[in-house]
């Protein structure tokens, strides 16, 4: 348990908002790096430290493709990489991850609007194309972190455009890196009717490990369904060698 960990996420919170102006007006040259701290700074008063393995595709135009588990995945994830979240459309309206994600630009999807997935699917090539990395999370929800849920391929469309799809593997752990138990990685989770405000209040009651594993790159150039497949085997696999769950 963090002792007050409630209150220092809060408080961190509260003085990373007041850094926001000075990245909105720092010189474009720098105004990633502010971005990058505000993330890590984030995450770190939530409690969450993070350990990479593996390394991240540095190549213009990836597009990589992860497992989602909790709000967190997206702080995480900015801390790390300079690319763009593929976010559901109803995040726009999350309270102060909502206006920061409009800052980012990211693709906004519909789950529920098939009949807009073409010009999702567009949008994502067009960045891709243009040299931004993409991030997907293609199981079109958030799992309770104890596996890989079945991918939805529509948008593996756009990685003819990538330059290589790189498969990442996040997995939240103890803060000594072991398995966490059924209770905690329930909380960690942000799964069924949960809210923003309840899932980081739980998240910061204690400090958590966030492991982030990069897999070896693969060729874009194959079918939709081929790729996911593929993609999908990457992950399980990576996933399954995880330490087990503590009972």
């Amino acid at each position: 348990m963090r002792p007050f960990g409630r209150t220092r996420a809060f408080t961190t919170l509260s003085f990373l908002m007041l850094r926001i102006p000075i990245w909105l007006f720092a010189p474009p040259q720098r105004r990633r790096r502010h971005e990058q701290a505000f993330f890590a700074g984030l995450s770190k008063g939530f409690g969450i430290h993070t350990v990479n393995r593996g390394t991240p595709s540095t190549k213009p135009g990836t597009l990589f493709v992860m497992n989602h588990v909790s709000w967190a995945d997206i702080p995480v994830m900015l801390a790390l990489l300079d690319a763009d979240f593929v976010a559901k459309s109803d995040m726009k309206d999350w309270p102060v991850i909502g206006a920061l994600a409009r800052r980012f630009n990211p693709v906004f999807v519909s789950r529920t609007e098939q009949f807009k997935s073409q010009a999702q699917v567009s949008e994502i090539r067009k960045r891709l194309a243009s040299g931004r990395s993409v991030i997907l999370c293609p199981e079109g929800t958030t799992s309770d972190g104890t596996g890989i849920l079945p991918f939805r391929t529509t948008l593996f469309a756009a990685a003819d455009s990538a330059s290589v799809v790189q498969a990442v593997v996040i997995r939240y752990l103890s803060a000594e890196g072991t398995a966490l138990s059924p209770h905690r990685q329930r909380e960690v989770a942000w799964i069924d009717d949960d809210d923003l405000l309840s899932g980081a209040i739980r998240l910061a009651k204690s400090s958590t490990l966030a492991q982030v594993e990069f897999l070896p790159p693969v060729a874009a150039k194959i079918d939709r369904k081929e790729l996911a497949s593929l993609v999908r085997d990457q992950m399980r696999a990576a996933h399954a060698a995880a330490p087990k769950r503590l009972v």
